[in-house]
């Protein structure tokens, strides 16, 4: 099994969970950050894992080669645009739910998918 290199989007509130998601020595790394808020990424490296990369703006995580998945954790008016990016981008995904906040931003991100 190869390990899967994860950059979460959304550090702070259900974001803390990557703390658990970085297990260098088994199946998965979190290798980058992205968040709005300077404190959350602050929290991030002391937390999940200092050598991760930390940006303001996710679409700058997507582009990264050592991101093979990506989980959103941001609010949940933001999940349809960072899902359909993140596909966009050939990302692996997981989104908190609520997947969308309309019927319509499910479809879109179905159809992305």
């Amino acid at each position: 099994m190869t390990q899967v290199r994860i950059g979460v989007i959304g550090c702070a509130g259900r974001g803390e969970m990557a703390k658990h998601w970085h297990v260098p020595h088994e199946d998965s790394i979190v290798t980058a950050g992205a968040d709005v808020s300077e404190k959350a990424l602050e929290w991030f490296k002391e937390n999940v894992n200092e050598q991760a990369f930390i940006t303001y703006d996710y679409r700058a995580l997507l582009e990264r080669t050592d991101v093979d998945a990506v989980a959103v954790v941001t609010p949940d008016h933001t999940h349809e645009q960072i899902v359909c990016d993140a596909f966009a981008a050939g990302k692996h995904v997981f989104t908190e739910k609520p997947m969308a906040i309309t019927t319509e931003g499910c479809d879109r991100m179905l159809e992305a998918w």
